[in-house]
């Protein structure tokens, strides 16, 4: 048996599904490349009895570990924010059913939901893209115009640890028409400490955020309501 387990985007987000899903198994991983660590696991172990191996990239993407663990003894497989957000995560779910694993997902708050916060309706957004600290892919701007075409908002994720300021001054780098797009930088989604910041993207680059996670929002056509949220964050 494989669970796979959301943490959510602070600690103690864990559902009570979850915490008695991991109670039960006899060897748990978790990984944390894909999001800041925000989580306590050392409390997790404390709570529910079970020891958790921190994996790093390559042994959750290209070893077979979590799946040569599931095979033999019910396995749990803890990850930030929702388990089934990374395509990765899906794989590993795919892979697990592919080889007679039984599976089960334990869903848990995640940045998609967490944007709502914002005042900015979840139905209006559009293709999510993720901006490196490192490079510019192409493929942003694509998808960023692609929504803009028909009025959608864009959820920008960044490289964790990637301060919202210096990737608001390369997003206008790759273009400068961005420079005076209103925009949303939600800093550290969930936490006791989130900051919502409203203004436009040019603005941002001289800006001293908070601590990360961030992420940015390019905002697409609003409504009055969208209108009348917004303002009461600026």
């Amino acid at each position: 048996m494989l669970y796979l387990i959301g943490l959510g985007l602070d600690d103690k987000e864990i559902t009570e599904k979850g915490l008695e899903a991991l109670e039960s198994v006899e060897k748990a991983y978790a990984e944390f490349y894909t999001n800041t660590a925000n989580i306590d696991t050392e409390r997790l172990e404390e709570k529910t009895g079970t020891e958790i191996e921190i994996l790093d990239r390559d042994e959750v993407e290209r070893d077979d570990k979590i799946l040569e663990s599931a095979e033999q003894r019910d396995t749990a497989f803890l990850v930030s924010g929702d388990p089934l957000t990374a395509t990765t995560h899906y794989d590993i779910k795919h892979r697990a059913e592919q080889e007679g694993i039984e599976t089960e997902v334990v869903h848990a708050p995640s940045i998609f939901t967490s944007i709502a916060e914002t005042g900015l309706n979840v139905y209006k957004f559009g293709r999510t893209v993720t901006l490196p600290e490192e490079g510019k892919p192409d493929s942003i701007l694509k998808y960023i115009r692609k929504n803009d075409s028909v009025g959608l908002h864009s959820l920008i994720l960044l490289d964790i640890d990637y301060d919202g300021s210096e990737a608001a001054e390369k997003l206008i780098e790759m273009d400068e028409e961005l420079s005076d797009r209103k925009a949303v930088i939600l800093e550290r989604a969930n936490h006791g400490d989130q900051e919502i910041n409203i203004g436009f993207l040019e603005g941002f680059t001289e800006k001293e955020l908070g601590n990360t996670p961030h992420c940015i929002i390019l905002v697409g056509d609003t409504s009055h309501k969208e209108d009348e949220f917004l303002e009461e964050h600026s």
